[in-house]
């Protein structure tokens, strides 16, 4: 979203906590920082509790005093601030916008429902990331205000060289990450399950990353009593950020996603197809909006059928490099920067010029 903002044009300060996420310099004007607050590092997203009601009273006086030495048109905020941003609003006057995510587990219209009526009043612009049809955003009043933006590759993926012409196929050597989206790696058991007859292939050498770093060494302890270290295959925790993440796509020739819940298409999945990374995907809904048969190999899952499909991508010797580029030609059709960074000043614009609070 910042990359977005600072591509329309549009000036931004952040406050943020302190101890909190890192951000990516240059997208903002200015970083401000909460005076620290004990117990609020890797406070989640989501949720309630002591520790976020303690966070939100202190980012809502730190941003009280920022309006009374800063004159802002609008007041944009993420979901772990909207309590504190909608109270300046309202005390301000500010215009008042907010990002919805789905992966907040809410439906967004029942949770407007809950709001009260002055809350409702008090948001000029919602920002989602998925589509809600008229009918439903007449139940709370909301037609006009809600805005669908498609999320994009993280701005700092790069689009990678294309994987290797493989015109000796099996031997050559041949990188696959796979990537697990639950945090024990239960999404790979298939890909575990086909191990023994895929490391048996002289020339792969799989990565394994996803989940949090105790359960990848778990992981890591578990497979080196079946399979002893050889450099055929390694174990990490998740990509923290999209450096790294371009770290771990770089060194792959192949990047199994398994199936992932809910229809939106996962942050990794455009950053793989953004980096020009051949895919090799389970089938389900969320990879169906992006991926076909022409940018990538979808397939039902089990073991036997990863471990034809990564054979197929080592003895074909463009399917990699077809199905990379493929891929990276559709994210940079069907995500465009340009074009939604546009969408997005035309909403601000409508926001602004609409009554205030």
């Amino acid at each position: 979203m910042l990359a977005l903002m600072k591509q329309a044009g549009l000036e931004v300060d952040v406050l943020t906590l302190q101890g909190g996420d890192v951000w990516p310099q240059g997208l903002a004007n200015r970083l401000y920082r909460t005076t620290r607050l004990p117990f609020t590092r890797h406070l989640p997203p989501y949720g309630s509790g002591l520790r976020r009601g303690w966070a939100t009273a202190l980012l809502t006086l730190t941003a009280i005093r920022l309006q009374l030495t800063h004159s802002y048109d609008a007041i944009h905020c993420a979901d772990r601030a909207i309590r504190a941003a909608a109270f300046v609003a309202r005390l301000f006057g500010t215009r008042f916008l907010f990002e919805w995510n789905t992966e907040s587990g809410h439906d967004l219209i029942r949770w407007l429902k809950r709001r009260s009526a002055r809350f409702r009043h008090t948001a000029n612009l919602v920002f989602s990331d998925v589509p809600y049809p008229l009918s439903r955003l007449r139940e709370v009043g909301f037609c006009g205000r809600v805005a669908t933006l498609a999320a994009l590759p993280a701005p700092c993926i790069q689009r990678l060289p294309l994987p290797s012409v493989r015109l000796r196929g099996e031997t050559q050597p041949f990188h696959v990450t796979a990537l697990a989206f639950t945090p024990h790696f239960t999404d790979l058991n298939a890909l575990l399950e086909a191990l023994p007859n895929l490391l048996s292939l002289p020339n792969l050498h799989l990565t394994l990353a996803g989940g949090t770093p105790d359960a990848a060494e778990k992981l890591r302890t578990r497979l080196t009593k079946r399979f002893p270290p050889s450099g055929a295959w390694d174990v990490r925790p998740a990509p923290e950020g999209p450096l790294e993440c371009m770290a771990y796509l770089t060194a792959a020739d192949l990047v199994f996603l398994p199936a992932v819940h809910g229809a939106l298409p996962p942050p990794i999945l455009l950053d793989a197809m953004a980096a020009q990374r051949a895919l090799l995907a389970t089938q389900c809904p969320a990879y169906e909006t992006l991926l076909t048969p022409q940018n990538a190999m979808l397939i039902h899952g089990g073991a036997a059928a990863i471990e034809t499909a990564i054979r197929r991508h080592m003895l074909s010797p463009l399917l990699c490099a077809e199905h990379a580029e493929a891929a990276a030609e559709t994210i940079s059709r069907e995500r465009n920067a340009s074009a939604l960074a546009a969408v997005l000043r035309s909403c601000y614009a409508l926001a602004l010029t609409s009554p205030r609070v």
